[in-house]
């Protein structure tokens, strides 16, 4: 089965990097919430194709929602989380401040942009192409902006978020829909089932 364009826009790109070196490139694969489980089979069918002989890319998929987790259950926080949101039902201000909480322990020594880090470091592989998906279960607690941002000055692997969300305009992306329009991302970005 031949790889969509849009995949294979994304996978060249990462040959590209490997053939000529230069800057790692940053992507978002935009894609509206409600295709998470088709866009999880995206995702296999480009480190399948990645990962062929003749590629030879080591693919990274790692679960933004699993580091989410292991950050809050090593502050032991899981249970104190699910007691909050309880208690906060219906109240806007105390889910403000829950959200505000949980993005705290997400910036803490290990932060996610380190989880991440340590994620990839675990293969050893020097050409790997790193893929975060789900990164639904960080909203609204933490930006994946600041995560891109974060990485990008560390991580020099060519990179693609698997971003939930409605691309406004040429550049502005609005996060599952429901958050303001962000125009600071400084990467790449190809939305689902794009054919350019």
């Amino acid at each position: 089965m031949p790889l969509r364009s849009d995949l294979r826009r994304i996978g060249q790109r990462v040959l590209d990097f490997y053939a000529r070196g230069g800057e790692p490139p940053y992507l978002l694969y935009v894609y509206p919430p409600s295709d998470e489980w088709a866009v999880r089979r995206d995702l296999k069918d480009l480190q399948l194709w990645l990962e062929a002989p003749d590629q030879g890319v080591r693919c990274a998929a790692i679960s933004l929602a699993d580091l989410f987790w292991q950050a809050l259950e090593a502050e032991g926080w899981i249970n104190e989380l699910v007691s909050q949101e309880r208690e906060a039902a219906g109240d806007e201000n105390g889910q403000r401040e829950i959200y505000r909480s949980v993005g705290e322990i997400l910036r803490v020594s290990p932060s996610l942009p380190e989880r991440v880090i340590a994620a990839v470091d675990e293969l050893g592989d020097e050409r790997t192409a790193v893929f975060l998906y789900r990164a639904g279960a960080l909203y609204p607690a933490y930006r994946t902006s600041t995560l891109i941002d974060d990485l990008r000055s560390r991580l020099r692997l060519p990179v693609t978020l698997l971003y939930p969300g409605v691309i406004i305009g040429d550049y502005g992306l609005k996060f599952m829909g429901r958050t303001e329009p962000a125009y600071g991302y400084r990467a790449l970005i190809v939305p689902r089932g794009d054919h350019s």
